[in-house]
């Protein structure tokens, strides 16, 4: 769990001030708790038994079966509320690519290679818009040498309103090499991969601003429903890379705490458009602690094979593992 408290200390900013004194909004304050979320994942494994063909993986982003050679890499995601605004501007394309996204990127870092792809989708009833969502789904799926081999629909128009629905996705994957984060040192350099925008992480805070601040957003200069990146590139460097953070819930800090465990971190970070818009209206901490800050993967890496990994990934040296921890904002 990342301790506030020892972070607010420690944020610089540098350039423009992002804040202009207007109204500041929160996660929380639009209904979602990452610690209340922390304390239920403590919760479920405490009460869960884990069998002894599970492989041990720290950063917990996926789970590594051993009861198969090579041993399969399982995870599960959605795409949050962003798929509300999906099915207001009939984003299907960039809904399918977020629903992929969110679990290949998991996937890949533990060292696992996406190739089977099962979704649930449940609705008050079937539609256009969900023929629409699964043809852009398979498509998008066999881009990425993946296939959708199963799934499930569900009418539930007791739980469903007329226009309301939600998906999960559950991916498989194979084992190509287990990262190995616990050889991480310190002078390991940092890089992150940009970000293709918010990716599907804090659209309740993101919807939350729309609304009570009435934007449109064809108002905007960027797009803001734009899918999450898929960072298949990040498959073709398992054997370079000693740790792979995908940034999710909780935001770049915590992605970072994820696989940098109590190694302490300097990090220079350059906001992208979409970033600095986002910070009129949200306190800096509170982006950091929600958002990708313009990075959705990061990638731990010894100085030997910098100039390899950049090359194959197209990412930058955004900073080192360190004893201290400091963020300078640019």
């Amino acid at each position: 769990m990342i301790l506030l408290c020892s972070l607010l200390f420690w944020v610089n900013m540098r350039g423009e001030n992002m804040n202009d004194g207007g109204m500041k909004y929160t996660y929380s304050g639009s209904g979602v708790d990452v610690l209340r979320n922390d304390e239920f994942t403590d919760y479920i494994k405490s009460v869960v038994k884990i069998p002894e063909w599970v492989v041990k993986e720290p950063t917990g982003y996926a789970t590594i079966l051993n009861f198969t050679n090579p041993p399969i890499v399982l995870t599960a995601d959605g795409v949050g509320s962003k798929l509300l605004l999906h099915i207001e501007h009939g984003r299907w394309e960039d809904a399918a690519q977020d629903l992929i996204a969110m679990n290949y990127n998991d996937i890949v870092c533990v060292g696992g290679l996406p190739k089977a792809f099962v979704d649930y989708l449940g609705v008050n009833h079937i539609d256009k818009d969900h023929y629409e969502f699964v043809k852009a789904l398979a498509k998008k799926l066999s881009e990425y040498d993946m296939a959708l081999v199963a799934g499930e629909t569900a009418e539930i128009p007791s739980i469903y309103s007329d226009r309301d629905w939600d998906v999960a996705g559950f991916c498989v994957g194979t084992l190509q090499r287990r990262i190995p984060v616990e050889t991480i040192n310190y002078e390991d350099l940092i890089i992150g991969l940009p970000a293709s925008g918010f990716h599907s992480n804090g659209w309740s805070l993101i919807r939350k601003i729309l609304k009570e601040e009435k934007i449109s957003i064809k108002e905007l200069d960027f797009d803001l429903l734009k899918g999450t990146k898929i960072y298949s590139e990040v498959t073709k460097v398992f054997e370079l890379v000693k740790g792979i953070a995908h940034v999710t819930g909780g935001g770049i800090l915590r992605a970072l705490r994820r696989v940098l465990k109590d190694k302490g971190w300097e990090i220079t970070i350059r906001l992208p458009d979409y970033m600095r818009w986002v910070l009129k209206y949200v306190e800096i901490e509170e982006g950091m602690r929600t958002f990708n800050m313009g990075y959705g993967m990061i990638l731990i890496v010894s100085r030997e094979i910098l100039d390899k990994v950049l090359e194959i990934t197209g990412g930058e040296v955004i900073g080192v593992v360190s004893k201290n921890t400091k963020i300078v904002v640019q």
